[in-house]
């Protein structure tokens, strides 16, 4: 594997659905993510496929020996289904018992600053939602970022996402990133890893910034394609995505895709006058 010199490296990872997934994917991913020598790993929802409690009991000693620190935010499989008193009540109840008590949690990196956001609602099933609180805690995040760092999102639900997989607040969630000068999402959901530029906000007030979408790396439902991870690449400037894809035990690295971060203040400031 190619090292690049002065890059952050996170692995980003997506969908594992205990309960519904392979177990012998599992010793050959958890050693393709060692030893892609990370610094962090991100994980965007979708521990469990029925948040029943053994299986956020599995999915948490999955996550556990991913290289750490870990940044793990929920997904909507990570809610109870058919339990509707339980998902009216208490619906975070199970995943803030056996994973984190935040939510919304923050990770500092050496240059990276990764603000993970639970995008899932009790009172929708599939589709997400941003509320004006989390728009606001955006804002304040990364107001306080070290110039030169990277300002990075990590929610389930792609922004990109329409129809059943729509993201309810786009409109907020989206000011939210331009005022933040956020230069890249990171989502799941759809088990179909894409990397793209995005184009944020309206008009005079738009922004264009990076996601990326993380396949499932464990999951039966791989929806046409191979179950993958993301290995993510920063420097002052640049973020590089290599898909490491499932080849029976083994992880392949695809191409790797490099795009520059958007331009922004926080950068612009950080360069020498």
């Amino acid at each position: 594997m190619t090292q690049h010199a002065a890059a952050l490296r996170i692995a980003h990872v997506s969908d594992i659905h205990v309960g519904a997934h392979d177990d012998r994917a599992l010793d050959g991913l958890i050693a393709d993510l060692h030893a892609a020598d990370v610094a962090a790993t991100v994980v965007t929802g979708d521990l469990t496929m029925r948040a029943r409690t053994h299986q956020f009991a599995r999915a948490v000693e999955i996550v556990s020996q991913f290289p750490s620190p870990t940044l793990t935010v929920l997904g909507n499989h990570d809610l109870p289904l058919v339990n509707s008193f339980r998902r009216l009540a208490a619906p975070y109840a199970k995943f803030i018992a056996a994973v984190t008590e935040d939510l919304d949690p923050v990770l500092d990196l050496a240059t990276v600053r990764i603000q993970g956001l639970a995008s899932m609602p009790r009172w929708r099933w599939k589709s997400g939602r941003i509320s004006r609180r989390q728009a606001d805690l955006i804002r304040a995040t990364f107001a306080t970022s070290p110039p030169a760092t990277a300002r990075v999102v990590a929610l389930h639900h792609p922004p990109s996402s329409a129809n059943l997989e729509s993201l309810a607040g786009r409109a907020v969630f989206e000011q939210a990133l331009v005022d933040a000068e956020v230069d890249v999402v990171l989502a799941g959901h759809t088990h179909v890893p894409a990397v793209q530029l995005l184009r944020v906000g309206s008009g005079s007030t738009s922004r264009q910034v990076v996601e990326v979408v993380a396949g499932t790396a464990t999951s039966h439902r791989t929806r046409g394609t191979r179950r993958s991870w993301s290995l993510l690449e920063f420097t002052e400037t640049t973020i590089a995505v290599t898909e490491h894809v499932a080849h029976g035990h083994q992880w392949r690295p695809q191409p790797r895709q490099e795009l520059p971060l958007p331009p922004g203040r926080h950068r612009t400031a950080a360069q020498p006058g």
